[in-house]
């Protein structure tokens, strides 16, 4: 029986750390960790480019990584050849199931994470023997701040990120504050001041990426974070929620949205937002209770007790 051990993602200094949160919340709860051995920065290409050869893999560990699909050679390093690898994988879209499905192949992969389900269901066909489990993303929740209520709020629309979709075709009315983050790095300087800016928020436009990168995500439509930094800040999110979020919560958080110019319904929202504050309060009650990463975590230790792996947790 092999023991398993969490073992902490790159940190990037300028970068987001999301994948650095299920490791903490792993730990958190009872789990066992080791430290990561990153060469320096220079040589991080090689990482990319050089597949290390397994000549022998330790036969009482398994490693518990956190990655990305196009990365994930990278964010494996370099236990994928010295150990068991059990990644945990975000963002593995239809261009990357070839190349991921390659390096299961590979360095042998017997039991595989996803944050998507649709994602996870194209790697049981492609590997029926796998061990194969499905989390919805979650989230750091202490990071976020429910902010004042919606009427006393300074940035009326915040659209965050997304190239694709032109959500606002006709002109909103004069005197709208309206942010948006083509460039997310010059709109805000930190993390910390993008979360301030969720917290003074109205309302927001969000929507699966599928819906606006096709050529990205083909039809996987899954549940992100950004589902949740918006329901813990109390932002009220027109679009369409993924059916992932619908399912696990049990209900619509978002205003549906019909695709076409989302002018006319944002202007009425904001001109009876008062209207919306019942709704953002219930989205943030029920994220404080359903998003947190310990809970994902627990699911996963359960999940591989059963599959006959060790792991450290309370309940042991």
């Amino acid at each position: 029986m092999k023991i398993v051990k969490a073992i902490s993602p790159y940190i990037y200094i300028s970068a987001s750390n999301f994948k650095y949160y299920p490791c903490e919340a792993w730990e958190k709860i009872g789990g066992k960790v080791s430290r990561n051995f990153y060469p320096p920065q220079f040589l991080h290409s090689l990482i990319y480019r050089i597949t290390l050869p397994s000549i022998f893999k330790n036969k009482r560990e398994a490693r518990l990584r956190f990655v990305s699909g196009y990365s994930i050679q990278f964010d494996a390093f370099p236990d994928y050849a010295f150990y068991e690898v059990i990644p945990l994988i975000w963002d593995c879209w239809p261009k990357q199931v070839e190349s991921v499905a390659a390096f299961f192949r590979k360095h042998q992969v017997k039991t595989a994470i996803f944050t998507s389900s649709q994602t996870a269901d194209v790697f049981r066909d492609l590997f029926p023997k796998m061990n194969i489990l499905t989390i919805t993303e979650g989230i750091k929740i202490d990071l976020y701040s429910p902010g004042n209520v919606l009427s006393e709020r300074k940035i009326d629309i915040l659209e965050i990120g997304r190239k694709g979709g032109n959500f606002f075709m006709s002109p909103l009315p004069d005197g709208i504050n309206h942010v948006k983050t083509g460039n997310f790095a010059r709109t805000f300087q930190s993390d910390e001041e993008f979360r301030a800016a969720l917290a003074d928020t109205k309302v927001t436009v969000t929507v699966p990426r599928c819906d606006v990168d096709k050529k990205t995500a083909g039809n996987i439509e899954t549940l992100t974070q950004r589902y949740w930094e918006c329901m813990l800040s109390r932002i009220v999110m027109v679009g369409r929620a993924p059916k992932e979020l619908i399912d696990l919560i049990g209900y619509n958080p978002v205003v549906d949205w019909d695709g076409n110019d989302a002018s006319l319904l944002v202007t009425d929202i904001l001109n009876n937002i008062e209207e919306y504050q019942d709704l953002v309060d219930r989205n943030c009650e029920i994220a404080r209770k359903m998003a947190p990463w310990e809970i994902r975590m627990k699911s996963v230790m359960e999940y591989l007790k059963k599959k006959g792996y060790d792991v450290c947790s309370p309940t042991n």
